[in-house]
């Protein structure tokens, strides 16, 4: 699946003897890499039970030994949601909303979180959520959201930064800024869902910037693309690429029905593995490296991110 990497005073427990190992502990260790994965059969069901013989991983094109292997199922899921409102996805809004509600009311269990987030010209927080007994609890929050980034015409900061360029949809300021001030938890399953048609007009960030924060908080994509009336579905191919190299899903709802989708998502988030391995680099902070997991298993697929930073 994607990349999530792991390297200071982290610290797990999942369930014993899943692997015929001891239960996990993560302790500090600037060295350790964990990259999270989904392998899948022939089908794109999700398989279970497979051991760290099954695979071989590569950092930078140098084969690496697999130190660890363990399930990501009980770890706490944080999720962000972003669902696009502005004027070229009006028709899509209220029953996107509804698809919404149902997958958290779903999905979040007590130990997880949510963020959904509304994007046109603005970036605005609209609910936060957590699991508990009796259902979802809400953050309460004001009535209309919270800007999560800076919002289309406002005065310059303190900074002297301004957006001054507003256009209809800023889809990569908030795909940065979900990453980047939300998805911080360190020993969480980080997922992001997209409702839109994927047309950015109005960012201040690149789609590329955006790519980089959803990689360094190791965060998988998930997408619903939806056709733009005006310029078509996806016309620069950002979801493909933000979904494609986190390892995670781009579906067209004209071929699949939202049940179908949302089952699928679920799926994924709670089958995931993490693979541990020894990292040669030190004090090299922020770098990039690609990575490569391989199955001996010519009928499963591994579906994980392409890049790892260090942390």
């Amino acid at each position: 699946m994607n990349l999530h990497l792991r390297a200071a005073a982290l610290t797990l427990f999942l369930l014993p003897g899943l692997f015929a190992q001891d239960v996990p502990v993560f302790r500090a260790d600037v060295n350790l890499v964990t990259v999270p994965f989904v392998v899948t059969d022939q089908k794109g069901v999700s398989v279970r039970g497979l051991q760290a013989g099954d695979f071989r991983l590569y950092a930078d094109g140098v084969h690496q030994e697999i130190t660890n292997l363990w399930s990501e199922a009980d770890l706490p899921l944080l999720l962000g949601v972003i669902l696009d409102v502005s004027e070229s996805q009006r028709n899509n809004v209220t029953k996107n909303e509804t698809a919404v509600n149902q997958f958290l009311e779903r999905i979040i269990r007590p130990q997880d979180r949510a963020f959904v987030v509304t994007v046109n010209e603005n970036v605005t927080l609209k609910s936060e959520v957590t699991g508990g007994p009796y259902g979802l609890r809400h953050v309460v929050l004001p009535s209309r959201g919270e800007p999560l980034s800076v919002q289309c015409g406002t005065p310059p900061d303190e900074h002297g930064r301004k957006w001054s360029f507003c256009g209809g949809t800023a889809l990569w300021n908030a795909v940065y800024e979900l990453a980047r001030l939300k998805m911080t938890r360190s020993n969480a399953n980080n997922a992001l869902l997209i409702l839109s048609d994927g047309n950015d007009t109005g960012s201040k960030h690149w789609l590329g910037d955006a790519l980089e924060e959803v990689q360094r908080s190791g965060t998988v994509v998930y997408a619903i693309g939806y056709p733009d009336p005006l310029s078509g579905f996806d016309v620069e191919g950002g979801l493909s690429r933000l979904t494609n190299e986190t390892g995670g899903i781009l579906f067209d709802p004209s071929s699949t029905k939202y049940p179908e989708i949302l089952a699928r998502i679920e799926a994924d988030l709670r089958s995931r593995y993490i693979i541990g391995f020894r990292s040669g680099a030190v004090g090299d902070k922020g770098r990039r490296h690609s990575l490569r997991i391989e199955t001996a298993r010519p009928e499963l697929t591994v579906r994980t991110g392409r890049e790892y930073f260090d942390q």
